[in-house]
Formats: C-alpha cells, structure tokens, sequence
C-alpha cells in the first residue's frame, strides 16, 4: 500500500488541512458459487460495518450510503471521516462504489471531515469457487487539531502519510479477516 497525495490542489495548498490517500488490494477466494459471493457483496452496509473502526453505514437514498470511520490522531484528538457513497453494478461481475456529493448534513460533533472512497469488487468464478479482486481507494483532507497548527507542514505531512500507511494496512487485513469469517457465517444461513 502507498499513501498518495491529494488530487485537489485547492485542498493541498491550505495550510490548515494535511492532504491524505492511499489505496488497498485484496484477492478473496471463497468456496462457493459467484452469484453467492456476488449477491453478500451487494450488501454495501453489512460489508463496510466489518472495516475496523467503522462507527456506522446505513442506507440515506437509493443505492447511496454513508459510511462513518473513527480514529485518533495520537494526541488524544478523535475524528470522524464521513464517506458518502454511491452504489454502481455490473451485474454478477462488477461492483463498484464510488463518491456521492448528494449526502445529508451530519449532525456529528468534535472533529469531523469528509472523504472520498472508491471501492470495486471484481468477481471470477473459479473450479471450486468464487475469485473476487477487491480494491479500496481512499483520499481525504484531515484539518489539524489546536496545538498541532505550531508544528511544520512538512513534519505533519510525514506523519500523516506513515499513519495513513499504517491505518489502510490494519484496515485491509482486519476487513480482510472480518469478511472471510462473516462470509461463511452469511453463506451457511443461505444453504
């Protein structure tokens, strides 16, 4: 995983924002038929509520989602990152999540900050199950929490970047973890 700057460079010039992004791949091989691991994975909520440090995702209009991620800064500052999301599908190959700018007000207090999340699940059928290619691309602009203002740009940056690096990392192997066990669980109350 690599951390990436961010592409708006109205954001990236402000002085009070750290401009942070990273993306993630994952290949889960599931024994078990596509339009079953297509149709667990249409349930966009119950699968973003199994990525660590998820608070919430629930349904705010049709085939559009809001996906609330918690997190500490180190310092004793908590934040929340909203993601407004739009659903996108090929059906029983591709499903796609991508940014909606269509969201409702947030009625979250402390430090609080939107972000853009694309996601794709890609599905192959294999001899004895199902291949799906999952990829989760991140990008967010963090402000910067009172006394961390004094500290230089460059620094902050730095660190941003390395903690972005290691929250995507624990992020994609929780999930990854979390979804293999709640797979089998959902697959065996199908069967």
């Amino acid at each position: 995983m690599q951390p990436s700057r961010s592409a708006n460079p109205s954001m990236a010039t402000h002085e009070r924002y750290i401009d942070l992004g990273g993306q993630v791949s994952h290949i889960f091989h599931f024994d078990a038929p596509l339009d079953l691991a297509y149709e667990y994975f249409l349930d966009v909520p119950a699968v973003f509520r199994l990525l660590p440090d998820a608070l919430d995702c629930r349904v705010y209009g049709p085939e559009r989602y809001r996906l609330i991620v918690g997190a500490t800064d180190g310092h004793g500052h908590t934040m929340a990152a909203i993601f407004d999301l739009q659903l996108q599908i090929d059906p029983g190959r591709i499903i796609r999540i991508v940014p909606a700018h269509d969201g409702p007000r947030h009625t979250l207090s402390g430090l609080v900050f939107a972000g853009a999340l694309c996601a794709e699940a890609v599905f192959f059928p294999e001899p004895n199950g199902t291949m799906v290619e999952y990829t989760v691309d991140i990008e967010m602009s963090i402000p910067i929490p009172g006394v961390l203002r004094l500290m230089p740009m460059s620094f902050l940056q730095t660190l941003g970047e390395r903690s972005m690096e290691f929250k995507m990392t624990h992020m994609i192997n929780g999930f990854t973890r979390n979804i293999t066990r709640d797979f089998h669980i959902w697959a065996a109350g199908e069967g």
